[in-house]
């Protein structure tokens, strides 16, 4: 009797050890959540509950690397936006800096290629400066910004509505010389359009600039710290903000990983394969 009474004891304390275990596992498990709205933002990522594209590739990347699972939760761009300040979606994958925004999430650089490239026919010399322009016609958004602030001689033609396609167009019926665009979404209309006689100005516009994703201040995977590099008698930017991602939190590791991406190269390969 008295051995059976051990027995069962024995295998009682066998079963709440093994739930103990299992809860701290469980516990223990890092999942990601990136958010992003339900319309497709091809090669970036399809329209939902397809999930595929280049975000897909380098945050799951990103996230293994630093023994998490990435989860993507697909709903409308205000819901997004209102989980990412509740903290119930850890990151958005892309994000431009505002004010507003910095109040309630931290901008962490990717590793993809940002900022703006020119286009023009092939018979246009490599454009490294705009004042390379005088004499000659830069189509522009009406209302949009203006590219040739400072820059004399160099005429301008402002287009209601203006499109990547509309400026390729006006390109080639001679209506205009020279137009100024997001890179990766030229990079991407001419690869996905087989387009050959156009050319990209890589160096003409400020260069390559980093990319953000959007990390919450309220997710149980961010930590802080006061940023001593904060200086509050100047305007809050994406690098003068009042704090800093602590490098053991899972944001921070995050963080670090994407660093190594794109150092490795990885980041790169992954572009390339998009939109080149």
């Amino acid at each position: 009797m008295r051995n059976s009474m051990l027995t069962t004891m024995k295998l009682t304390l066998t079963i709440m050890l093994a739930l103990a275990v299992m809860v701290e596992t469980a516990d223990a498990a890092c999942v990601l959540k990136m958010g992003y709205r339900t319309n497709e933002n091809v090669p970036l990522i399809a329209e939902a509950p397809d999930n595929s594209g280049l975000y897909y590739d380098l945050y799951k990347i990103a996230a293994e690397k630093i023994g998490c699972t990435l989860e993507v939760v697909r709903k409308t761009k205000r819901s997004i936006e209102y989980n990412l300040e509740t903290g119930e979606i850890d990151f958005y994958p892309g994000f431009n800096f505002t004010e507003e925004r910095s109040e309630n999430v931290y901008y962490i650089i990717n590793g993809l290629p940002g900022g703006n490239v020119g286009i023009s026919l092939m018979d246009l010399p490599e454009v490294t400066d705009l004042n390379q322009l005088k004499g000659k016609t830069m189509l522009m958004d009406l209302g949009g910004a203006n590219h040739l602030e400072g820059i004399g001689g160099v005429y301008q033609s402002r287009i209601p509505e203006m499109s990547l396609d509309k400026a390729i167009d006006l390109i080639r019926g001679k209506k205009g010389h020279f137009y100024i665009y997001n890179r990766s979404s030229v990079e991407y209309y001419l690869k996905k359009n087989k387009i050959t006689d156009i050319q990209i100005h890589p160096d003409c516009c400020g260069g390559n600039e980093p990319l953000y994703l959007a990390f919450s201040m309220k997710s149980k995977h961010f930590g802080q710290a006061p940023n001593s590099g904060y200086n509050k008698f100047k305007p809050l930017d994406i690098k003068n903000v009042p704090i800093i991602v602590t490098p053991d939190s899972v944001a921070g590791k995050l963080e670090k990983a994407l660093k190594e991406l794109e150092k490795s190269g990885v980041t790169t390969k992954l572009y390339n394969k998009y939109y080149h």
